[in-house]
């Protein structure tokens, strides 16, 4: 059930966050809303919301399940006029700033397909790659997304006229909230070498990788995530001649739990009908387990790790893509 609070009657005439409350720990998602007049002449239109998870459900819609999966908090909404249209923002609060961390880079925009440079990214999986840290993206010139410490946000322009205003309002929000942009320490595991910078994301469980490898039909969750509980970091490599691919290191307790499910995928890419291809040790001693269908993948359990290459053209680049992590 939806919970409607008033609106602060406060006239913000300064553009600065207000320090006091950026350092208030016990601050939640709707202290950050910002009060009329934030930015001259935005008025709060009084409609203020504030709820849980279970709550929000109505205004969330498909984003449930990664929301729970990176167990949201609480949501804080509210729609702001000014003499050209309106805007909505939304703020959102996780438990840590690496929920709030990766629930921005991977979460799906409805109806929205990003205008990649094939520059920066060839192939984004089906999701806009995520903007650098400190840590804003503008997605179609229609919503606006970054993320700082632990809380999320996203601002949506109801019309032309009042997205020129996006990115001030953003930046506003933004400076408002406590801490810093960091990314997930997990993330630090993903080589450099043939690296896209600014595609790193936090996978916590079976609904962010199905979002990456939606292709693969993994709802039988094949790493595992229900019976031993690892993390994940994602990123997209680029090897010579434009050659796209994902990346994905699991993270698991203990090593027996990582060979496990090392086994257990084997089953899984046969009964998939994918077909066994034969690839040669690497200099680094691990024996890659690789396997063909439309595409080419490949996986080895190094100690408490397993890694998992995906979407390779064919054997040869798979090859090449394991050159790059043979250290």
């Amino acid at each position: 059930m939806r919970k409607i609070f008033p609106v602060f009657l406060l006239i913000a005439l300064s553009f600065l966050p207000n320090p006091a409350r950026a350092q208030d720990e016990g601050a939640n998602a709707l202290d950050f809303l910002p009060p009329d007049h934030f930015k001259a002449g935005w008025v709060a239109s009084g409609n203020e919301i504030f709820t849980d998870l279970a709550g929000a459900a109505f205004l969330l819609k498909n984003d449930i399940p990664l929301l729970k999966e990176f167990k949201l908090k609480w949501f804080a909404t509210e729609t702001y006029t000014d003499y050209e249209g309106g805007i909505t923002i939304e703020i959102y609060q996780f438990p840590s700033a690496s929920d709030a961390f990766g629930y921005y880079a991977l979460s799906p925009i409805p109806h929205i397909k990003p205008s990649i440079s094939p520059d920066i990214v060839v192939k984004p999986y089906d999701l806009p790659p995520p903007a650098d840290v400190d840590s804003l993206r503008l997605i179609s010139n229609e919503f606006i997304e970054g993320f700082k410490d632990k809380f999320y946000i996203r601002i949506k322009a109801e019309n032309e006229d009042t997205r020129a205003d996006l990115m001030d309002i953003a930046t506003y929000v933004l400076g408002s909230l406590p801490g810093m942009a960091v990314k997930a320490d997990i993330v630090s595991v993903l080589p450099k070498d043939g690296l896209v910078m600014g595609t790193e994301r936090y996978i916590k469980g079976p609904v962010g990788l199905n979002l990456l490898l939606s292709d693969l039909s993994i709802g039988e969750d094949p790493f595992g995530f229900d019976s031993y509980s690892p993390e994940a970091a994602a990123g997209e490599y680029r090897l010579g001649g434009g050659e796209y691919f994902l990346l994905v290191v699991f993270k698991y307790k203990d090593s027996d739990s990582c060979t496990a499910v090392a086994n257990a995928l084997q089953g899984f890419f046969s009964d998939m009908d994918w077909q066994t291809l034969i690839v040669p040790p690497m200099k680094s001693g691990y024996h890659p387990r690789a396997f063909s269908k439309e595409s080419v993948s490949a996986f080895w359990p190094a100690g408490n790790n397993l890694w998992f290459c995906y979407d390779l053209s064919n054997a040869e680049k798979l090859t090449l893509a394991l050159e790059l992590f043979d250290k």
